[in-house]
């Protein structure tokens, strides 16, 4: 084939390759490569991921619910004991846990739309850097040697191509293998944790403490005997109530620490940490592609 004929056929290719991309049936064609598939698999992901952190934040909202009643309460006999001084240590974990479920919970629901976004605008910046390739291939054949507008065409394209990639690959795969870690990693810590922290929830619900604890009611034709010992024994349940109160608190800690723990991989350390291998990969790609030193 002539040279002339081929520089036209390239042109012409770019052209009809950033109509293709304008009109989103690039994107078409690349969901048969493919990315339809991790899209899907990254919007299951994030679906059940987010479904996860909103019945974690649930279940810590109502747990605060009923530790801000128990705080204020008193029991004892003989002594006063306000149950706010034994139960405001374990109030603060709970605090802690519901802050760190809802910092979660938004964390992934920007990440659901990000990834959302991506499907309005990424194939306008595709049809743009495309343009940009046609118009510098163009002016390249038009005038061989390099000019001003050639020379400030090259790190547009650059970064145009960078961007492409991230769009197209890095944030979607970025998701995709985060998905693939957190399966074995964090959604069994995750699971876990929320059953014992909805069994604390029940255990620790007012009515119950007080059914388990201070049951027993005393009538009126109680005799003296049974009275003082029921009282002995209302005593005797108050100190095991703070004794399982503080056993709850230790408990409490170590649910916080690994709800925090998994929280943290699955919105940041994991993103970031296959983000960057990716965008190592990338740039090295770019920078092979366009004959550019490591330095540089």
């Amino acid at each position: 084939m002539p040279l002339v004929l081929r520089k036209i056929l390239i042109i012409c290719v770019l052209s009809a390759a950033v109509g293709a991309s304008a009109t989103n049936l690039m994107d078409r064609g690349l969901d048969w490569c493919a990315m339809k598939y991790v899209n899907q698999i990254n919007q299951r992901y994030l679906d059940n991921a987010f479904g996860k952190a909103l019945s974690g934040f649930l279940i810590l909202s109502g747990l605060k619910s009923g530790l801000a009643v128990i705080e204020g309460s008193e029991v004892g006999v003989g002594f006063s004991l306000e149950l706010g001084d034994v139960v405001q240590p374990l109030y603060d974990y709970v605090d802690i846990a519901w802050r760190a479920a809802l910092t979660g919970g938004t964390i992934i629901a920007l990440m659901q739309l990000a990834l959302a976004g991506l499907d309005v605008f990424d194939h306008w910046v595709l049809a743009i850097v495309l343009f940009l390739y046609a118009l510098n291939y163009a002016l390249h054949w038009y005038k061989p040697d390099p000019g001003k507008l050639h020379r400030q065409l090259q790190p547009m394209l650059r970064f145009g191509s960078m961007l492409c990639i991230a769009l197209y690959l890095l944030l979607p795969l970025a998701v995709t293998c985060t998905a693939a870690l957190s399966k074995h990693i964090t959604q069994p810590i995750l699971e876990k944790t929320h059953k014992e922290l909805k069994k604390i929830s029940e255990d620790l619900a007012p009515e119950t403490l007080n059914r388990r604890f201070f049951g027993e009611e005393v009538s009126p034709d109680t005799s003296i005997f049974d009275l003082k010992k029921r009282l002995k024994n209302l005593r005797q349940n108050t100190r095991i109530l703070m004794s399982y109160l503080k056993v709850i608190t230790e408990k409490m800690a170590s649910l916080t620490l690994k709800l925090i723990a998994a929280y943290a991989f699955d919105c940041l350390v994991f993103p970031l940490f296959f983000g960057l291998i990716l965008t190592t990969m990338i740039k090295s790609g770019v920078g092979y592609f366009f004959g550019l030193a490591r330095p540089q």
